[in-house]
C-alpha cells in the first residue's frame, strides 16, 4: 500500500517538473536566441520523458488495489486452540465447530483452475474477481482460464502475473462479478502449531465430490514460506492455506516427500509482489520448468483411474489409451484415485517413458506412453 500511495504522490511531482521545465525552457529561449532551436528540442525530450513517466505512474495508479489483511482476533478464538493436544472432549467438539464454521464461509470462493492443459486451484480474494494462485499454475500472463466453483458455476478469466521464484501467481475473472471471496490475512501472530486448513479440488474438479478440506498445524514458517501437516495432493497447487479465522495465510506450492509434509507460499510475498503481479510481469525469476503431458485425463474409480478424455494426436493415443480404460499402475505404482495418475504424470520429465498397467474390460493390458512437454496453448 505505501508503494502505490508513493506512486501516486509522484505523479504530482512529475507533472510539477513538466511545467518548470516548460518555463524554464522559455526563459532560456528569450536569453540565448542562438541557441533557440536546440534548447527547444532538449526541452522537448525532457518533456516527452515527463510524459511518459507521468503515463507509466497513472497505469500504476490504476492497477488493482491490494486487498488489506484482515485483523487478527486471535484473541477471541476457543481456548482449544491455545493448547499443543485437546486435553477434553470440550476441546475437540471446539475444534470442531470452529472447522465447520470457517469451512463452511470460505468454501464458496475455493476455485478449480484450468489454464491451457493444466489445473490446479485458486481463491478468490476480492467481489469483482482477483484470484490467487501458484505461479506454475498460471504458466505465464494473458493466457485464457476457466474457473468452476463449488456448486458447479463456472467463468471465464486469465492469468496477470507471475513471479516465478516465489511461485505466486494471480487471475482475474473477466465474466462480471460480483463473486464470493475469501479475507486475506497476515502472519504476524501466527506460530509454529497453529492449526489450518487446507482447500481445494485435489485430481481437478469433480460435482459429486465436494470441496476437499483438510486440518493440520503449522510446522514452521518464515515470511516467504510455510510448512504444514495438511495433506495436499496434485491439483491443490494454488489453493489456500486459511488460519482459523478463515484468513488466506498462504497458497498450496509444493508437495514433499511425504505427503504430511507440504509447502505453501506465504500471503506476504504477495503482498510484496502485488504490484508487479497486478501489472501483468511474466520474467520475474528463472523460468518455468517444462510440465509433463500425456493428454488424459480421468475419474476416481476402483481400483485407479478411469479415463474421460485422451485427446486427439496426443502421447496417450499413440500409446493405446482409450476412453473408459482405467489405469491401475503407473510404474509399478497402485493408482486407487485420479490424483495419483495425475501426480505421476506430472511428476514425470517430458521425454521419459511411463509403463502403464490399464484394465479393459475383462483384459489387462501394458501400455507405454511416452510424455512430452505440453503444446502450447492457444
Amino acid at each position: 500500500m505505501h508503494a502505490i500511495r508513493f506512486l501516486r504522490t509522484r505523479t504530482a511531482w512529475w507533472l510539477l517538473a513538466a511545467v518548470l521545465a516548460g518555463a524554464l525552457s522559455w526563459s532560456n529561449a528569450r536569453n540565448s536566441r542562438g541557441a533557440t532551436v536546440d534548447r527547444a528540442g532538449a526541452a522537448a525530450s525532457a518533456a516527452t520523458s515527463v510524459r511518459k513517466q507521468t503515463n507509466s505512474a497513472l497505469a500504476d495508479a490504476s492497477l488493482p488495489a491490494v486487498p488489506k489483511p484482515a485483523p487478527s482476533r486471535r484473541s477471541e478464538w476457543a481456548p482449544a486452540f491455545g493448547k499443543t493436544t485437546p486435553t477434553s472432549l470440550d476441546d475437540l467438539k471446539a475444534i470442531e465447530r470452529q472447522v465447520k464454521a470457517v469451512a463452511g464461509r470460505v468454501s464458496p470462493a475455493v476455485v478449480a483452475v484450468e489454464v491451457g492443459y493444466g489445473s490446479g486451484s485458486g481463491v478468490v480474494v476480492s467481489a469483482d474477481g482477483l484470484v490467487l494462485t501458484a505461479g506454475h499454475v498460471c504458466g505465464s500472463p494473458n493466457r485464457p482460464g476457466r474457473l468452476t466453483f463449488p456448486d458447479g458455476r463456472s467463468a471465464r478469466g486469465k492469468t496477470l502475473g507471475v513471479a516465478r521464484d516465489t511461485d505466486c501467481g494471480l487471475m482475474r475473472i473477466t465474466d462480471r462479478g460480483p463473486w464470493p471471496f475469501a479475507a486475506m490475512g497476515d502472519l504476524q501472530e501466527a506460530r509454529a502449531g497453529d492449526r489450518v486448513l487446507a482447500l481445494g479440488h485435489p485430481g481437478g474438479f469433480d460435482l459429486k465430490r465436494s470441496l476437499v478440506v483438510r486440518l493440520g498445524r503449522v510446522i514452521r514458517f518464515t515470511p516467504e514460506v510455510l510448512q504444514t501437516d495438511c495433506p495436499i495432493s496434485p491439483g491443490d497447487s494454488g489453493g489456500p492455506l486459511f488460519d482459523m479465522q478463515g484468513r488466506v495465510i498462504g497458497i498450496h506450492t509444493a508437495i514433499s516427500g511425504s505427503t504430511a509434509e507440504n509447502f505453501h507460499v506465504a500471503i506476504s510475498t504477495y503482498y510484496e509482489a502485488w504490484n508487479e503481479l497486478a501489472r501483468g510481469a511474466g520474467n520475474i525469476g528463472r523460468p518455468a520448468p517444462p510440465r509433463a503431458y500425456v493428454g488424459a485425463i480421468g475419474v476416481d474409480d476402483a481400483p485407479g483411474c478411469r479415463l474421460t478424455s485422451v485427446e486427439k494426436n496426443s502421447p496417450a493415443q499413440r500409446a493405446g489409451l482409450k476412453v473408459g480404460d482405467v489405469v491401475v499402475k503407473v510404474d509399478h505404482r497402485e493408482i486407487k484415485a485420479s490424483a495419483s495418475f495425475l501426480r505421476w504424470v506430472t511428476e514425470a520429465t517430458p521425454g521419459e517413458t511411463l509403463s502403464l498397467e490399464v484394465k479393459r474390460g475383462d483384459q489387462l493390458l501394458a501400455l507405454d506412453v511416452k510424455v512430452e512437454a505440453p503444446p502450447r496453448s492457444p
